[in-house]
Parts: C-alpha cells; structure tokens; sequence
C-alpha cells in the first residue's frame, strides 16, 4: 500500500512540515476517493541523517477508533531505504488529539523495536483534517523513549550498571571530602595547641629572667592569673 508521491526534495524540519505534506496526500487520496475519513490509517515516513523523506507508506487501515501495527509493518521499508529515522502518523476520525493509552503503548514499543535496528523514531503525530498532535514537541516521544516497559533486559541491566558507577563515584566523592575536611579539622587542632603551649613555655622563660607580668602578658596573650599560676 506505498503511497507514491515526490518526495526527493522534501526535507524534514519540524512538525509543521510533516502535517503540511500529510494534509498534501489526504487531499489528493480523497479527490481519488482513495481514503475512508472513518477510519484509522497509519502511516510511516522514512527519513534520512539528513531529515530527507526517503519514502511515505501506508502500512495499515483500521477501524472508527483504532489501528493495528506491528514493529514489522513500521520497520519494513524504512530497512529497505536504509534509513536513519522515521515519523510515525495516524489520524483519528472522532477529531480528538489527544493519544489514547493505546497510543501511548504502541509508540513506546515501536521506538524499542526501532531501536533495535539503529533506527530513530523522531516524533509520532496524530492529524486530524485541520490540526495535528505531535509526541516530540509536547515531550511524550522523550517520556516514552526513557519508559522501560520495553526495554531489552540487557539496556535495563547497563543502564542500572551505568546509574550504580555513578553513585559510587558520588559516594567516593563525598568521603574523599570528608576525609580531606577531617585532616584539616585535626591539623588546625594540632596547630592551635601547640601554639597554646609556645605561649607557656615564652611565658615561664620570661618569669625565669624576672620579666615584668605586664610585659609578659602583653607578648604572649596570656592572662595575669595564667602567668601567676607558671610561677607556682
């Protein structure tokens, strides 16, 4: 079911271009009354490093309120174009935006499988005839490529692995600086008593040539009854 259209000049840059070219095909399958406005369609664009469309394909018709594809159905021909990328697109017939669960859950395993494959899903829109919802730039597409529902086991054990590394460079971090603030704490302690003590000894050294307390207590900061009490 790959809707030929021409493509080799389109280039991909935000959300806007995507809905523009899909309104393009809707009216021109709909002046061939090739499209049924009822019913769900998915389709899959195929994208190159450079946001190039390498294809646009309808990959399935489904029923008043839902469609069904498998990871297959979005991989196939984005494989075939060895594409880098691919946007995923679906209308809904009731004229709501908003995704539904279903949406939500399919798109989240689509960006596994794709992942598998070395290919980016770079945003899902849900279009309507007069306006569009894009994954990508309300933050969902993010929300569900960091979900681990579908995740393989191998990605969940590195990604456990990676967040375990980096506590332990946290943890060594924080005793480092505790060790490191401790030494200071002990070293100033040291210094500060045998500061204390100098001042005793210069002070029992002036009582013993009979320097004046005064004078005494002036150079060593000693108080008159600390120097009495060297005398004793």
């Amino acid at each position: 079911m790959e809707i030929k259209v021409k493509v080799e000049t389109l280039t991909i840059a935000s959300s806007q271009d995507i809905f523009y070219i899909m309104q393009q095909i809707l009216k021109r399958e709909k002046k061939q009354k090739k499209y049924d406005e009822s019913k769900e369609h998915f389709w899959v664009i195929a994208l190159s490093n450079s946001h190039k469309i390498l294809s646009i394909e309808l990959v399935s018709i489904g029923l008043s309120d839902a469609v069904y594809v498998r990871p297959i159905d979005v991989l196939r021909i984005p494989l075939l174009k060895n594409a880098t990328g691919v946007i995923l697109v679906h209308n809904h017939p009731c004229g709501i935006l908003e995704p539904s669960e279903e949406d939500k859950d399919a798109t989240n395993r689509f960006i596994q499988a794709c992942k598998i494959m070395g290919i980016t899903v770079w945003d899902h829109l849900i279009i309507t005839e007069h306006s569009y919802y894009s994954f990508e730039s309300s933050g969902l597409l993010n929300r569900l490529a960091n979900n681990n529902k579908y995740m393989l086991s191998y990605d969940i054990e590195k990604e456990l692995h990676e967040e375990y590394e980096e506590r332990v460079k946290e943890l060594e971090k924080e005793s480092k600086k505790k060790i490191k603030e401790g030494l200071e704490k002990w070293l100033n302690k040291g210094m500060e008593e045998g500061m204390e003590k100098e001042k005793f000894d210069i002070a029992k050294n002036m009582l013993a040539d009979n320097f004046d307390m005064d004078v005494i207590k002036k150079i060593t900061g000693l108080s008159i009854e600390q120097i009495k009490a060297l005398g004793t």
